[in-house]
């Protein structure tokens, strides 16, 4: 009675149940018989209906209390000493209002727009520490890259000839997967079991245990032989079990052999037919052909009259290989839309030729106003005679069609072609093409009146007059030309034609191109000068100019430059561009007579002179070189490099005393350094030392700071055998020049040549500290150290070297070839990586190739490397001497005459001999072909 409510017991009419869960699995009525129902809410999917859970009428979840809601932890680690218990200032259960939500929207916005603050730094610092991290930890893929471009070079036999990548495990555990177990049992075992065991009516006839048993006799499939024991007995034979598994496994052998893919009795040829025939020619999924097909029917039959749907259908059909289907669904399409010029053509193209002859007769008779069907049913005609008919036919029916007129035209012989262009002009007069063609069939005076015909009929294209412009080069009437241009511009322009500069030059290269020269000069300076502003004039002809050097269009560059000069002919740098531009891709004549204007036009341009006077000397005309340079005297009374220019020219051509007296002259009137230097030279080279000595040393007191007086004074006291003279002469050479590299080298030279390397050390030190940063001076403590033997000194040098001038593309050069063999690529991708286009690294990493035999790379290498910097000179030698040993003689060639063209006057090896006095007058091929002759390959 303690759980009946308070109010059955104040109300006797009110049951005590009433208010109360129902007891588990209670069912109304179930007492008196009844089953009750049970909804599919109650008992869930996949149940029976009288699988009635416990939890039908389950007692509503308790609550928690209050005390386990307010709970604190009170663990130490939860404690603070200053805040106490650590826990959450508000209940969780407090209600979320909506000032709480707001509140919480601008704090968000705050911390939102405090970061956005921070967000492009902190985005660019990710990607710098990115970068940086690439560079430091390359991808595997990126280590292996210069491998893979290498895969490039390997042929198929190579790559064939590669061995399979064996397994690396011994042979015990890469033959325990092969290998099968057997456990080995006594032949009492067996013999006791095939004795005392039952028989079986059948056994298995594929299997050897047959054999085995006494009194059976086996037939294998196939043959007759009994090979069963036909006396029984309880010994077991182990001879006869061995031929019997034998003779089993050659029968099977021989019926295998007879089978294709697991069938016996099969033909080999005819199944291999069958498979053939069973490939689809189409790559795709059946599944999605299938599709395709049902899609393109909906579309065929929702709209019928869709080309686009009969077409795409045909072709479907094709591409699976039902060509037949194809060809009957399209003519079923080209009777629904018989005006479908596109359904036509794909009909015919689908149909074999005798059948296409056929479709193209009724696409005619059903569409004769469409120009590609009657192409292409010329295009079925075999015979010449055939086609001209067709395309007749069809000028007949398409009297306007310029593609007709053309295409019938080319089958035409001239006369014909004459006759039928007449009447193709009256059916199209507004085709520019067909105008010029029949202008190009008619006589001169019959051409001028065609093209003034087509004039009239379309005084808007410029190909009718430019076309006249060549009638009248061509038949020598050069007066014309300018005028039919002239008049060309005024008449397109009143007509409201834009005069597109562009579009005119490229008619002018076209003219070029085609041989009519003068016209192609005429359109020039008719358009070069249009749309450009005044201001602009110089710099947009000198860039036109160069693109059109690029182009080959040479003797348009040439009108430009006529141009230009026109308008500016006091420019000096004008006229410089254009006396390289007829140096390098024009006569000897051309330049001369435009370097004659150039100094009418510009008289103190020395460098017009000294081109002329070298003109005129390589082509072995001395007395017209002299009188140049006495008229350049003339304009640049003083002028240093027109002295040399002409004691050059004398000392050339052996006329010593006339040097000698210029020389003086030039001391005289024109006193500078180099005069006194070449004076000096021209002594030593004539083997009149004491008298160089003289002029070096009264040059020196006059320039003092003339680094290349003191060099030539040690130098020559050097070779007079006056040690300590030379010693004190670089050291005041250094004194007085500081950043003069060549003297403190020379000086180091000197006390290596004596073998005091502690004095070169210190001299080479101390140039470094008097010049830092100087990649030439560390070269030289490295060579020092290496020549002494002492290469772990070397590498320490080298290494600080790098630190201090990590751009350096000689100490990287040298750095390749200091590093052990293996270490070689590694270190040459580090030279390129810090000083990519340096001239000397180019040449470290061809000389690299050189050694690796790896020839084309080479070549390859040695050619951009000359092309980036043509003046080194070492470069050419390592060049032709690659070539000596593994060119062509035509290759040999083209490096010599390259490298003589380019003129070369730099380089550690070149120099050797260009500046030894001993070769003071060789010329540059006598440089190339010692180098290369005492240059050894590199190893």
């Amino acid at each position: 009675m303690s759980n009946v409510p308070a109010a059955a017991l104040v109300n006797k009419q009110r049951k005590h149940f009433i208010g109360m869960g129902a007891p588990l699995g209670y069912v109304a009525g179930v007492g008196r018989g009844a089953t009750g129902f049970t909804t599919r809410s109650d008992i869930g999917p996949a149940r029976e209906a009288t699988d009635v859970t416990d939890e039908r009428h389950a007692a509503p979840p308790k609550k928690k209390k209050d005390d386990d809601e307010d709970e604190v932890d009170l663990n130490d680690m939860n404690y603070d000493e200053f805040a106490g218990y650590g826990g959450s200032l508000f209940s969780k259960h407090d209600p979320y209002e909506k000032d709480d939500e707001e509140a919480d929207e601008i704090y968000q916005a705050i911390d939102d727009r405090m970061d956005e603050k921070r967000k492009q730094y902190r985005e660019d610092r990710f990607k710098r520490e990115i970068e940086k991290y690439r560079q430091e930890r390359p991808k595997i893929q990126q280590q292996f890259s210069d491998l893979k471009r290498d895969l490039t070079d390997v042929s198929a036999e190579e790559w064939q000839s590669i061995p399979d990548v064996g397994d690396s495990r011994n042979r015990k555990k890469r033959l325990a997967g092969l290998r099968e177990k057997y456990t080995p049992i006594s032949d009492r075992i067996l013999s006791n079991g095939l004795g005392g065991g039952g028989m079986s009516s059948s056994l298995d006839p594929t299997s050897g245990v047959a054999s085995m048993l006494p009194g059976i006799s086996t037939v294998i499939p196939g043959t007759m032989t009994n090979i069963g024991m036909l006396t029984p007995t309880g010994d077991l034979d182990l001879r006869k079990i061995g031929q019997a598994r034998n003779t089993l496994m050659d029968l099977k052998l021989k019926q295998s052999s007879d089978s294709v893919s697991g069938q016996t009795v099969v033909d080999p040829k005819g199944y291999l037919t069958d498979l053939q025939s069973m490939i689809p020619t189409h790559g795709g999924d059946i599944n999605d052909v299938k599709k395709a097909r049902l899609l393109l029917k909906s579309v065929r039959e929702t709209n019928p009259h869709h080309p686009p749907a009969w077409i795409a259908s045909a072709r479907l059909e094709e591409v699976t290989g039902k060509v037949q289907a194809a060809r009957n669904l399209i003519m079923k399409g080209c009777e629904v839309c018989p005006k479908s010029e596109d359904m036509w053509l794909e009909a015919v193209r689908l149909q074999p030729p005798e059948e296409a002859k056929k479709v193209v007769k009724l696409a005619v008779a059903q569409n004769s106003q469409y120009v590609r069907i009657w192409i292409k049913a010329a295009e079925l005609e075999v015979e010449v005679r055939d086609k001209r008919r067709v395309f007749r036919k069809a000028l007949e029916s398409i009297p306007n069609s310029v593609r007709l007129w053309k295409a019938a035209v080319e089958l035409e012989e001239p006369y014909d072609a004459k006759i039928l262009l007449n009447r193709a002009v009256e059916c199209c007069p507004t085709s520019t093409e067909l105008w010029i063609a029949l202008a190009r069939l008619e006589n001169y005076e019959n051409a001028r009146r065609v093209l003034n015909k087509a004039r009239d009929h379309i005084p808007t294209d410029r190909q009718i007059w430019i076309t006249a412009a060549k009638l009248e080069e061509a038949n020598g009437n050069e007066k014309m030309i300018d005028k039919i241009i002239g008049r060309a511009i005024s008449s397109l322009t009143s007509n409201g034609v834009e005069i597109n500069k562009e579009m005119w030059m490229k008619e002018a290269v076209g003219a070029e191109i085609g041989g009519s020269i003068l016209t192609c000069q005429s359109l020039i300076r008719h358009v070069v000068g249009h749309g450009v502003d005044e201001e602009d004039r110089k710099h947009t002809w000198m860039e036109d100019a160069e693109a059109c050097t690029k182009q080959g269009a040479h003797e348009c560059a040439r009108a430009i430059y006529a141009h230009a000069l026109s308008i500016f002919p006091s420019k000096k740098t004008i006229w410089l561009a254009a006396a390289y531009f007829e140096k390098a891709h024009g006569t000897r004549d051309s330049l001369e007579t435009l370097l004659q204007k150039a100094v009418s036009h510009c008289p103190t341009a020395e460098v017009l002179w000294l081109m002329g006077a070298k003109s005129k000397w390589m082509a072995g005309d001395v007395p017209a070189a002299r009188s140049i340079l006495s008229l350049a005297f003339k304009a640049n009374p003083n002028s240093e490099e027109i002295w040399l220019a002409a004691i050059k020219l004398e000392s050339e051509n052996n006329e010593y005393a006339r040097a000698r007296k210029l020389l003086g002259r030039a001391r005289e009137s024109a006193p500078t350094s180099r005069v006194f230097m070449k004076s000096a030279k021209l002594e030593w080279a004539l083997d009149n030392k004491i008298e160089a000595h003289s002029l070096v040393c009264e040059g020196l007191k006059q320039f003092p700071e003339a680094d290349k007086l003191w060099m030539m004074k040690g130098q020559l006291e050097h070779e007079m055998n006056r040690i300590d003279e030379a010693r004190s002469t670089y050291q005041e050479g250094t004194k007085k020049c500081p950043e003069s590299i060549p003297l403190w080298i020379l000086l180091a030279d000197l006390e290596l040549s004596l073998k005091n390397t502690t004095k070169a050390r210190s001299v080479v030190e101390k140039g470094r500290l008097r010049n830092p940063k100087n990649a030439e001076l560390w070269l030289k403590s490295i060579r020092i150290e290496s020549s002494t033997g002492m290469h772990d000194i070397a590498k320490a040098v080298l290494a600080r070297a790098l630190q201090e001038c990590p751009s350096a593309g000689i100490l990287w050069s040298e750095a390749i070839f200091m590093a052990p063999r293996p270490e070689r690529k590694t270190k040459s991708v580090d030279a390129l990586k810090n000083c990519e286009h340096d001239p000397a690294v180019l040449l470290a990493v061809s000389k690299l190739f050189w050694s690796e035999r790896k020839l084309q790379k080479c070549r390859d290498w040695f050619a951009r490397t000359v092309k980036l910097e043509p003046d080194f000179g070492d470069a050419w030698i390592h060049y032709y001497k690659f070539e000596l040993l593994h060119g062509t003689p035509e290759q040999q060639e083209d490096v010599k005459k390259r490298c003589i063209s380019a003129e070369p006057h730099h380089g550690s090896l070149w120099c050797t001999y260009s500046k030894d006095i001993r070769h003071w007058q060789e010329k540059i091929e006598f440089f190339l072909l010692t180098g290369a002759n005492k240059l050894l390959p590199p190893t």
